[in-house]
């Protein structure tokens, strides 16, 4: 499971999404793309080459990976807003006049909505299919992107991602954080080549424990 964070951030009239993620041991780069209105505007990717030594699994590992994705997320957020990007990314392109458009042509399931949530942490199973087809059909996505967010109507958002085995099924761990504001989502999301497709569930605050006041004498 790779980890990552996704921002959107508002420069005057636009607003850009921030994204940067860990591609993962295999190709062992940090990697931020910034989207404006769902176009590729800026990228920059640096490589890790030098934690080799460390086993991929170990905590000083994770907690240095972490720490850089961190900060390369948060240096490409502080040069948008300061308009010191690229001048060749951010405003020497033209416009994509012809694009795609990504079709809904599969279906995301979340297959444990009565229990995903106990005790502040998410246990989230995914099914990704095609639409209307039934279980046991063949029609399952094998090595299907999925993303579970926390979107924060703040801005901020933490994501975190893995792919389908081949039955077409994912599950993501993670603790939801504590401090997540009223009115911040949970979305899944799947995406295979150019089909995609996404859940949304609203996530209420924990209400803050209020301490009788006898019990304070």
């Amino acid at each position: 499971m790779n980890f990552g964070f996704n921002t959107n951030v508002r420069v005057g009239k636009a607003v850009y999404h921030v994204q940067t993620e860990d591609r993962g041991p295999s190709h062992p780069f940090l990697d931020t793309v910034v989207y404006e209105g769902g176009r590729v505007v800026h990228r920059r990717s640096t490589d890790y080459q030098d934690l080799a030594k460390l086993a991929a699994d170990s905590d000083a590992r994770q907690h240095v990976l972490h720490e850089r994705l961190a900060q390369q997320h948060r240096d490409v957020i502080a040069q948008l807003e300061a308009g010191t990007l690229p001048a060749s990314t951010q405003a020497g392109r033209q416009p994509q006049r012809s694009v795609a458009p990504i079709q809904p042509g599969l279906e995301v399931r979340l297959l444990n909505p009565g229990s995903w949530l106990t005790s502040g942490n998410a246990t989230l199973e995914i099914e990704v299919r095609r639409p209307g087809v039934a279980r046991g059909a063949a029609q399952e996505f094998a090595d299907a992107k999925v993303e579970a967010a926390i979107e924060d109507p703040r801005g901020d958002s933490v994501a975190f991602r893995t792919h389908t085995n081949p039955s077409g099924r994912a599950t993501l761990k993670f603790p939801i954080p504590s401090t997540v504001a009223d009115g911040a989502e949970l979305v899944i999301r799947a995406a295979q080549g150019s089909l995609s497709n996404e859940l949304r569930f609203r996530i209420r605050a924990r209400p803050k424990v209020q301490v009788p006041a006898a019990s304070l004498k």
